[in-house]
């Protein structure tokens, strides 16, 4: 990695981010066990190149006896409105349960997401305020999780790279599944809160919308972009 001289950093948000990470830890009821951090990382989020949220992200292994998660944590804050994730995955990315809520400035609860994977059976269950939705679909091997409130699973979709062909995208907000070719791009160089570090984009086809992500060499993900307007830029370089 090499450093810009010149390049202006994120100085401003030293309490903020912070808060995010202590509000970051795992939400109620997570396995006790060895957690190995993987990746820690603070983000901004935009629409149009205008600053709409912050964040922080955890990626981590939870031990419980023989058992082992891969589990991605984190919040994402935004005027009047606080969303908390977490995602837990078996070692090689198959889908375990998903939660995610939503909560007003006065911390009152306005929408819950839970997906869940047993039986043979991939529920997604999503509350809010005036509507329940539940779906279900036929577990698979390949199916991932795409949030743009919560931005949580982009951190365990950065490691998944031995997956490329087709994945399936449950998107949580909408209920939809659908199967979408996944390719890696040619490697270069990004900048990153003053540091360059070489990043390989990750491209999406088949959802829709566009849909992209960098990771570095170890799976840490670095930026995402996603339609035509919104993006997630992480503000720490890995190390």
């Amino acid at each position: 990695m090499k450093r810009f001289p010149h390049t202006p950093c994120w100085t401003r948000w030293p309490s903020v981010i912070s808060l995010l990470l202590a509000l970051g830890a795992p939400l109620r009821g997570q396995a006790v066990g060895t957690t190995p951090l993987l990746d820690a990382l603070s983000i901004t989020v935009q629409s149009d190149s205008t600053t709409v949220a912050r964040g922080s992200m955890r990626f981590r292994q939870v031990r419980a006896g023989a058992d082992l998660d891969l589990v991605a944590s984190g919040i994402v804050v935004r005027r009047g409105l606080r969303v908390t994730a977490e995602l837990h995955t078996d070692s090689v990315f198959g889908l375990r349960r998903y939660v995610a809520e939503s909560r007003d400035s006065a911390g009152k609860l306005l929408d819950r997401v839970q997906v869940t994977s047993a039986g043979g059976r991939i529920t997604l269950e999503r509350v809010t305020s005036s509507r329940r939705m539940v779906r279900e679909f036929a577990a698979q091997r390949d199916i991932v999780i795409l949030d743009s409130a919560a931005v949580v699973p982009f951190v365990a979709l950065a490691a998944l790279v031995q997956r490329t062909g087709t994945l399936s995208f449950l998107d949580v907000r909408r209920g939809t599944l659908t199967s979408a070719q996944v390719a890696p791009g040619l490697s270069g160089e990004l900048s990153v809160a003053e540091v360059v570090v070489t990043g390989t984009p990750i491209s999406v086809s088949g959802l829709g919308t566009p849909l992209s992500w960098w990771r570095d060499a170890k799976g840490r993900l670095l930026r995402v972009l996603w339609g035509e307007r919104g993006r997630v830029l992480r503000d720490d370089p890995p190390t």
